[in-house]
């Protein structure tokens, strides 16, 4: 089983973490790693890295999930993906971790990453374009 990570500034991941517990109940190898404003860079990382290792004992990959394009925790995730078998998907939402949490079997992390931005970018709509779909049956 694929290993995953959501890695936001602040509380965000845990929250959304306990979210998806409520709604779909506990996972194993899913891990909120969160960066306060004590972190340096290098404690953020030995925090990224200890949580790779605990959701990925076997190597199979981590799937890191990150709230924003360019923060620092999508930095370190990338820096880390350059030595390691992980994926890192911007923008982590609760549709994508219940998205996530359906495909847990996957053995293909690129694969399962595709999936993710995919149903992600699917599950942001309008109202108007609900409206319209509506309109149209």
């Amino acid at each position: 089983m694929l290993g995953v990570i959501i890695a936001t500034h602040g509380e965000f991941g845990n929250v959304l973490l306990s979210t998806l517990n409520m709604i779909l109940g506990d996972f194993e190898g899913v891990l909120s790693v969160t960066l306060s404003s004590e972190d340096s860079r290098e404690t953020f990382m030995e925090k990224m890295e200890k949580g790779i290792q605990e959701v990925d004992p076997g190597g199979k990959g981590t799937l890191v999930l990150v709230d924003m394009l360019g923060g620092t925790p999508f930095n370190i995730a990338v820096q880390l993906a350059q030595t390691r078998k992980v994926e890192v998907v911007t923008g982590v939402n609760l549709p994508m971790l219940i998205k996530v949490s359906s495909h847990r079997e996957e053995t293909d992390l690129k694969f399962l990453a595709g999936e993710v931005q995919k149903a992600t970018r699917e599950s942001i709509v309008t109202s108007m374009e609900l409206f319209k779909k509506q309109e149209q049956t």
